[in-house]
């Protein structure tokens, strides 16, 4: 708990929003998350790697962007009025670490029941990789 603290990724359990064992609590059923700072060259790709996943629920991207400075956060801008499933958040706060960034986007109203990371350097391997995440998620 105290490194948790330390690096920013501290969530304290009332702060947590709890998954209902309904389908009409979340907006989608899964949200890939990308936290995001200063990836000029890489965010496009991981973006559509997301954006391109092929499964039989709902889902989203949800991008926190730290308050880029290299021209990440026009990519992004461009990228959201392209695709409407994908969520660009710039927090207000600037001290956030990734810690802080995944908050944002869990505590967002546009995330799903299941959150799952994918770094703004990388890219999904194959377009079913979601749905394997998901349907895992399910079975456990």
């Amino acid at each position: 708990t105290d490194y948790l603290k330390k690096i920013g990724a501290y969530m304290p359990p009332e702060s947590l929003r709890q998954a209902e064992q309904t389908g009409n609590s979340f907006p989608v059923e899964a949200s890939v998350v990308i936290p995001v700072k200063n990836r000029y060259g890489t965010i496009t790709d991981a973006v559509e790697s997301a954006l391109s996943q092929k499964t039989d629920f709902s889902f989203n991207v949800i991008v926190v962007d730290n308050h880029s400075t290299d021209g990440t956060t026009v990519i992004l801008s461009g990228l959201a009025l392209l695709h409407s499933g994908l969520k660009h958040i710039i927090p207000a706060r600037t001290d956030l670490g990734i810690g802080g960034c995944w908050n944002e986007a869990i505590n967002s109203k546009s995330c799903g029941r299941y959150a799952v990371q994918l770094d703004s350097d990388d890219l999904y391997s194959s377009s079913e990789t979601l749905q394997r995440i998901v349907n895992m998620l399910h079975d456990e």
